[in-house]
């Protein structure tokens, strides 16, 4: 990197040197990267910046006739520097006081701006689903019979709700149903739905994609893109955080298009049939004011070989390639069916889907349409309807799943708001946890730090990584929308609108608040009462024990790990609180047999009890 350096700035520095031309990319990092060279270089000769998001020959030479001068991008350095120091500030800072506060031997506590709010996310998910108890619920099940054919519906209350939370209601309700077996149809109600091409991918998409379909971790599928990128030079620059292509794109689609025919005899057959018809790549694919460095990634145009591709890159790759088709085709239009049979006093819904024009579905399985229904008979509003059998259907609510890396990659694109659909996505961009080139890492540092590990495709908090988010003192760390808020003040200064020195005087401010409430907590919460003495029980490296132990000698203590199960904070809270947690599967004795058992307190220790 010295040797690299040097080289540069020799040639900037150079007498014969008359302007330097800033060509990193064309964005917040890329502008920072040029303006720490130059300084370091203590270059001061003027500044032109080249701005282009595509690398077509066009584009680049309109580039070049169209150069601006750097002052024109200072906003941007200085949005790009606050976010550096202001990571540097609050992560040294935070890092060292809670390492120092809280770590008690298990080493550094690392605390970050983005990657705290992130692990709280996960923790919050994973203690949800853990203290989650499932509720039994009933539904009753229809099969009903129509001259036209047999359809299956549920009863539905007043409300339209189709649960019931008593078996004996159900029955009730089901008795009275079988006993009617005769209705009529009371409604039907048609609407046609409209499904537009899904936007083309960013990097964050395709890690989500890419997790969901085939479990890669985002870190795998950055690396699998960027050896497409780089090595096989099949797709454009990965790491972009753009879902549109440029107006300059347009006149080269059609050929890049004709390059993926090679892909697969699937492919080929749709990009002819594209062929014959006049090409459209209206609003969901060309957008100039929604590309700033880095245009969606898509092909190259290169002549495309399974061949040459491991295995897992050509899944990657075979996904950019749908992507990027199914652009071009047509709409999906769907007709989606309501019927509500009337039986007496009770409805029964019916809810079924119809593809009319499969569109650009075409291009993927069956299995990816999540609304997918059956299809219903055609009925009329009168018409004669029975029902045999009515059955009741047990069921149980479920816990919310763990965070797999596509969910979590969702949150932070979004800050932790639920967001589905893709354009209000697209919004909330500037508000989000990290950039598409850094989420991969963040995640990848949470394991590294052993706050969170991988079970499968979950990703799962460690005991530390729960211990570190019930430290933290200061909400600003923990809240995503509060992060988001940070990057929306850089994107503040960016515009011009708040000064630097406004925003880095409030995380200066912020860092010094946030040492001193760390200063001033307790080492360690108190977990509750010791049921031994009465004085305050707190967490230790290896069990949550009672504090007299130097005052009174007092040896109550919930060790960590019993009989091969690791006892949480959640366990003893509940051991402090109620003196008893419910069965715990999964302990095993010496002899190596697997067995279930409560942890209760008797007489001032905690026990097993069966």
């Amino acid at each position: 990197a010295r040797t690299q350096f040097e080289v540069i700035r020799s040639l900037i520095t150079a007498d014969t040197t008359e302007e330097v031309i800033c060509a990193t990319d064309a964005g917040r990092e890329g502008e920072l990267i040029f303006r720490l060279i130059y300084m370091l270089s203590e270059c001061t000769k003027p500044i032109k910046r080249l701005w282009i998001s595509s690398q077509t020959d066009e584009a680049i030479s309109e580039g070049f006739a169209n150069l601006k001068p750097g002052d024109a991008y200072q906003t941007l350095y200085d949005c790009a520097r606050s976010r550096s120091e202001a990571d540097w500030i609050i992560g040294i800072n935070a890092t060292r006081a809670y390492t120092i506060r809280f770590a008690r031997g298990q080493g550094v506590m690392s605390v970050g701006r983005v990657q705290t709010p992130v692990l709280k996310m996960i923790v919050d998910r994973y203690q949800a689903h853990t203290a989650f108890e499932a509720q039994a619920y009933y539904e009753i099940e229809a099969k009903l019979h129509h001259q036209n054919g047999t359809f299956t519906g549920f009863w539905m209350n007043a409300d339209n709700e189709t649960r019931l939370s008593t078996l004996e209601e159900a029955q009730r309700i089901c008795d009275e149903l079988t006993a009617t077996g005769t209705g009529k149809i009371a409604s039907v109600i048609t609407k046609d739905k409209r499904e537009f091409p899904p936007l083309l991918y960013d990097l964050t998409e395709l890690q989500k994609e890419s997790n969901r379909k085939f479990k890669f971790s985002a870190d795998k599928t950055l690396q699998i893109a960027q050896a497409l990128y780089e090595t096989h030079k099949v797709i454009t620059y990965p790491r972009t955080s753009s879902r549109y292509l440029s107006t300059d794109l347009v006149s080269k689609l059609p050929s890049v298009l004709k390059s993926v025919k090679s892909w697969n005899d699937d492919i080929a057959g749709i990009v002819t049939q594209l062929e014959t018809s006049a090409l459209s790549t209206g609003r969901r694919m060309v957008d100039d004011a929604k590309v700033t460095d880095h245009h969606a990634i898509i092909p190259t145009g290169q002549t495309l070989s399974q061949s040459r591709l491991s295995p897992d890159e050509a899944k990657v790759m075979d996904l950019i390639v749908r992507r990027f088709v199914s652009g071009f085709m047509a709409d999906c239009l769907k007709e989606s069916t309501e019927i509500i049979s009337q039986f007496d006093a009770h409805r029964v819904r019916s809810a079924g889907m119809v593809t009319k024009q499969p569109g650009w579905r075409a291009i993927y399985d069956a299995d990816d349409d999540e609304d997918a229904a059956a299809a219903l008979p055609q009925v009329r509003q009168g018409d004669a309807v029975t029902g045999n059998p009515f059955k009741v259907l047990t069921k149980k609510t479920k816990a919310p799943a763990l965070h797999t890396e596509a969910s979590i990659l969702a949150a932070m694109e979004t800050a932790g708001r639920q967001i589905d659909d893709d354009d209000l996505r697209e919004a909330m961009k500037e508000c989000g946890l990290g950039t598409p080139a850094t989420r991969a890492q963040i995640l990848e540092r949470l394991i590294f730090v052993k706050y969170i590990m991988r079970e499968k495709n979950r990703l799962v908090p460690t005991e530390k990584g729960i211990q570190l988010i019930s430290y933290i003192q200061d909400k600003e760390l923990l809240s995503p929308e509060m992060t988001g808020e940070w990057e929306k003040k850089l994107n503040q200064i960016r515009s011009g609108t708040l000064s630097r020195t406004v925003y880095m005087t409030e995380i200066a401010d912020f860092a010094r608040r946030m040492v001193g409430n760390v200063q001033g907590a307790a080492s360690s919460p108190s977990l509750g009462k010791c049921p031994k003495c009465g004085g305050d029980v707190g967490e230790t490296q290896k069990a949550y024990s009672c504090r007299n132990w130097k005052t009174n000698g007092c040896k109550f203590a919930i060790w960590k790990e019993m009989s091969g199960i690791q006892i949480t904070k959640e366990m003893a809270d509940l051991i402090l609180a109620k003196g008893a947690t419910e069965f715990i599967d999964g302990f095993v004795s010496k002899a190596g047999k697997p067995f279930r058992a409560k942890l209760a307190v008797r007489d001032g220790a905690v026990v097993m009890t069966f």
